[in-house]
C-alpha cells in the first residue's frame, strides 16, 4: 500500500459501498415515512440488495466484496516479494577478517563474483493483507447466512465490527518512523474506523434507528475518501513542487487537521443531498418505481420475523421457474414464500 495506487485502491473499496447503502438506506427512509410504509417500519441491514437488476435475490454485494478484496489481497502480495541478487563480497569480506589462510582468501574471492538470489516480503503489505483478509471472512458469513446456514443471529454485524476492528488495531501500529504529518493523517484514519465499529455496534443493538445506520456510511466513506487523501499528499502523481507536502512541517497538521474536518461536513452534505433526491425525484419516477416496489416487498415480508432466507426454485402456475424467498411467519403459523419477479405473495399451508 506504500504507493498512490495501493491507497486508492481500498478507498475506491469503501467509496463504492458506502454510497451504495446510503443509497438503499434513504430509499427504505423515505418509504418508511410515507402513505405506503412498511409494514415493520424502517429497518437496516449489512448488506443492501441491488434492487435495479434481475437477480436482485442474491447476494450480489456480498460476492462483490469477496471477489474485490480478494483480488486486493492478491494485490497485495504480488507486489509485497522483493527479489534481488547479491553479491558474495560482503560474506568475503566477514570471513577474511577471522583469519583465513591465502588459499582461502584466493577462493572465496572467486566466490565473490558469484550473484545470489534473495527473496523478501514487505513487512507492511502483510498488514494489508491480513485487513482484506478480515473484510474477505465477513463477506462469507453473509453469503452463509443468505443461504439458510443455522448462525448465531446478527452475527454478520459482529463480523462488520470485528474486520473494522482488525483494520483499526493494525493501522494503530502503523506509524513506526514515520513523519509527524504521515503519523496524524493515519491517526486520523483510526478515528474514522473507530468511528465505524462504534456506529456499526449501535446498528447492531438497534437496526431499526436511521442515524446508527448513516453514522457507519459517513464513517465508511470518510474512510474511503480520507484514503484518497492520504495517497495524494504521500505519494502525489507529478514532480511539480506545489502538489508535494512537506512532511515534517508542524504547521501543515494545523492544515490536514482542517482537511479532515472538511470532509465530514462535505459527506453530511452528500448524504442530505442523496437523501432529498430519493424523497423528491426517485420515489417518484415511473421508470424505477418496480425496483423500489421490489425493495418494499423484500423488506415487509423479510424484517417481520426470522427470516430463513434460504432462496430456492420452484414452479409458478404456469410451470415457469421463479427465484423465491421463503419466510417463517413470526407467529409460526404460516410459511410465506415470495416471488421476488412477479412480487407475488404465496402462503403455504
Amino acid at each position: 500500500m506504500g504507493t498512490l495506487a495501493g491507497h486508492l485502491l481500498p478507498g475506491s473499496f469503501f467509496i463504492l459501498f458506502s454510497i451504495w447503502w446510503s443509497f438503499i438506506t434513504a430509499i427504505r427512509y423515505v418509504q418508511s415515512r410515507l402513505n405506503f410504509k412498511n409494514r415493520n417500519g424502517f429497518k437496516s441491514s449489512v448488506t443492501m440488495p441491488c434492487i435495479f437488476i434481475s437477480c436482485r435475490n442474491a447476494p450480489i454485494e456480498s460476492y462483490l466484496k469477496g471477489v474485490l478484496g480478494f483480488l486486493a489481497l492478491l494485490a497485495e502480495a504480488y507486489t509485497g516479494v522483493n527479489i534481488s541478487y547479491k553479491n558474495l563480497s560482503e560474506l568475503n569480506s566477514n570471513m577474511n577478517s577471522t583469519g583465513h589462510t591465502e588459499h582461502n582468501h584466493q577462493h572465496q574471492h572467486k566466490r565473490s563474483e558469484e550473484l545470489i538470489k534473495v527473496w523478501s516480503f514487505e513487512r507492511g503489505n502483510i498488514q494489508h493483507i491480513t485487513m482484506y483478509s478480515a473484510f474477505v471472512l465477513g463477506s462469507i458469513i453473509e453469503i452463509l447466512i443468505h443461504y439458510g446456514v443455522d448462525l448465531p443471529k446478527r452475527i454478520e454485524y459482529a463480523m462488520g465490527i470485528l474486520a473494522f476492528s482488525i483494520e483499526a488495531f493494525l493501522f494503530a501500529f502503523h506509524l513506526h518512523g514515520k513523519e509527524v504529518v504521515d503519523i496524524y493523517v493515519h491517526m486520523f484514519l483510526v478515528y474514522a474506523i473507530f468511528g465505524c465499529i462504534i456506529f456499526t455496534s449501535l446498528e447492531c443493538y438497534n437496526p431499526r434507528n436511521v442515524l446508527f445506520v448513516y453514522g457507519r456510511v459517513l464513517f465508511t466513506l470518510l474512510q474511503g475518501t480520507w484514503f484518497f487523501q492520504v495517497g495524494f499528499m504521500l505519494y502525489p502523481p507529478t514532480d511539480n513542487p506545489a502538489y508535494h507536502w512537506d512532511l515534517s512541517s508542524h504547521g501543515n497538521i494545523m492544515i490536514v487537521t482542517a482537511c479532515f474536518c472538511w470532509h465530514i461536513m462535505l459527506i453530511v452534505i452528500g448524504l442530505l443531498g442523496q437523501l432529498w433526491f430519493v424523497k423528491k425525484i426517485l420515489i417518484n419516477s415511473k421508470r424505477f418505481e418496480g425496483s423500489l416496489e421490489s425493495l418494499r416487498m423484500i423488506d415487509d415480508y423479510t424484517q417481520g420475523g426470522r427470516v430463513s432466507q434460504q432462496y430456492f426454485n420452484l414452479k409458478s402456475k404456469h410451470g415457469e421457474k421463479n427465484h423465491l424467498i421463503n419466510h417463517n411467519d413470526s407467529s409460526g403459523d404460516e410459511d410465506i414464500v415470495i416471488d421476488l419477479n412477479k412480487n407475488e405473495r404465496i402462503v403455504l399451508k
